[in-house]
């Protein structure tokens, strides 16, 4: 099911390299300083971070860009949160630059996409488990996944992957 789409588009040569402290998180800071056309990475990141909040439907309202990364990995951007935003579990990202850039943000909920370790019978008793696999056990869930991670650390068992999405290691506290 599609939570959301954003897209948003702005012209590069509008955005300034300055722009990258207040908007890039940092993993993305590191990207950042090894890319040659530094505006045009800013401009990117800029325009997809504007794309996500609309997807959210929220605006930016609380949030703040450094909340949301859009990484690589293998050259294919792959998102990473650090809180909870709402129950999606994969992010499809699009972008393309000439003169202006155009981002595209799609979040989905679907069915399963989370894997977790632990006890199958403690599992079963709090989430719709579809099965297991050599990563662990595959469940459906409608908890966003930081609130997931502390519900699966009450019982004793382990996010291994959230759809598509990468996860910091522990939620900022004071967004939370």
């Amino acid at each position: 099911m599609i939570v959301g789409v954003g897209v948003d588009l702005l012209e590069i040569e509008r955005i300034s390299e300055k722009l990258a402290e207040r908007v890039l998180g940092e993993e993305e800071k590191k990207i950042f300083r090894i890319r040659r056309n530094k505006t045009e990475f800013v401009a990117g990141r800029f325009a997809l971070k504007e794309a996500f909040f609309k997807a959210l439907g929220t605006g930016l309202n609380g949030y703040r860009f450094t909340d949301v990364e859009f990484l690589e990995i293998g050259g294919r951007p792959v998102v990473k949160i650090h809180r909870d935003f709402g129950v999606f579990n994969f992010v499809h990202v699009s972008l393309s630059h000439d003169r202006f850039v155009v981002a595209v943000v799609i979040l989905e909920k679907r069915k399963g996409g989370i894997i977790v370790e632990g006890n199958g019978e403690v599992l079963r008793g709090s989430f719709s488990v579809l099965g297991r696999s050599a990563d662990g056990w595959e469940i459906d869930a409608s908890v966003p996944p930081f609130s997931l991670k502390k519900r699966l650390s009450e019982l004793r068992c382990r996010l291994v992957r959230y759809g598509n999405i990468l996860l910091s290691e522990c939620e900022n506290d004071e967004h939370g």
